[in-house]
This record gives structure tokens, C-alpha cells and sequence, in this order.
């Protein structure tokens, strides 16, 4: 049977997506949502999703505390990606279902995170200079005033040889 359009969007679409029902049995995902997780299609339809993840509380949220819609950024460690995701309410033919889209943020945040280290290297390369400024100026001051003090005593000497010849 040939799919239809919402078919071949949901298989082509560069998000993860899956449909679970309010026992949390997943009833649809696509091929991007398998991708993400290292997961082989056989035997997924039909699973709870807790058997995949350790936290559903966004699902729970919105079956137990009746959310319309739940949106989080998460950091999958064990399968190296972070993405932005947001659950909500699909109401098909009276049944309560719930769909969650998953998008990879794994780039973004690790540009985030390198642009994070930039920054705090260059705050550490400006105080170094502030600190080295600083101390130049701390020397040539200390020199400054060591000279000026040498200066004043050989002038006061000069001085006070004119004044006794007066």
C-alpha cells in the first residue's frame, strides 16, 4: 500500500517522533527517532516507553496532571546527544495519546559550550594583561618616586652648599 503524505513526512522528517498511548505503550515512531537512540525497529510498537528511557515524567505530566503541552531540553548520556523536546495531546477518535518530538540541539550545544570556553580564556587573557598593566605601572611608579626622592636630596645638597657660600 502506497503511503500517504503525513506518512512520508513522518519517515523523512530530521526529528525524532513517537506516539505513546496513557498506559505508555508506544504505538508509532519513525525511522529519525530509532537513529537517535540506537534502536532496531522490530519488536518497538507495543513496548512501554520507560523500558527505553528512565524518566517519562514529561508523559506522566501530561496524563496525571493533565498538561496540554511539556517542553525540556535533555541530555541523553548514554547515546551522546542533547535535544530539545516537547510532549503534547493528540486526541485520535477519543483516544488520549501522546506525542513527543525529539530535536537533536547535540551541535548547537557543544558550539554553546565552546563559545562558553572562549569566553571565559579570553576574560583569563584580559586580567592577565589588566594584572601586567598594573604592575608596570606599579614599577614605574616605584622607579619614578625613587628617582624624584634621589633628585630632591642632590637638589637639597646643591642648596644648601649655595647657601653657605652666601
Amino acid at each position: 500500500m502506497a503511503k500517504n503524505v503525513w506518512e512520508l513526512l513522518w519517515d523523512y522528517d530530521p526529528n525524532g517522533l513517537v506516539v505513546v498511548d496513557k498506559e505508555f505503550k508506544i504505538k508509532i515512531i519513525n525511522p529519525t527517532f530509532l537513529k537517535m537512540f540506537h534502536l532496531e525497529s522490530e519488536d518497538i510498537i507495543g513496548r512501554y516507553i520507560f523500558e527505553f528511557f528512565d524518566d517519562i515524567s514529561d508523559f506522566e505530566e501530561i496524563i496525571k496532571k493533565d498538561k496540554k503541552i511539556v517542553k525540556r531540553i535533555r541530555k541523553y548520556f548514554a547515546h551522546n546527544i542533547v535535544t530539545s523536546e516537547i510532549s503534547f495531546v493528540i486526541d485520535e477518535n477519543g483516544e488520549k495519546l501522546i506525542a513527543k518530538i525529539f530535536h537533536d540541539v547535540s551541535e548547537q550545544e557543544r558550539k554553546d559550550k565552546e563559545l562558553r570556553e572562549l569566553k571565559f580564556k579570553i576574560i583569563d587573557e584580559v586580567q592577565k594583561i589588566v594584572d601586567k598593566q598594573m604592575k608596570t605601572g606599579q614599577e614605574i611608579a616605584s622607579i619614578l618616586g625613587e628617582t624624584t626622592a634621589e633628585t630632591k636630596a642632590s637638589l637639597m645638597k646643591l642648596l644648601s652648599i649655595i647657601k653657605k657660600e652666601n
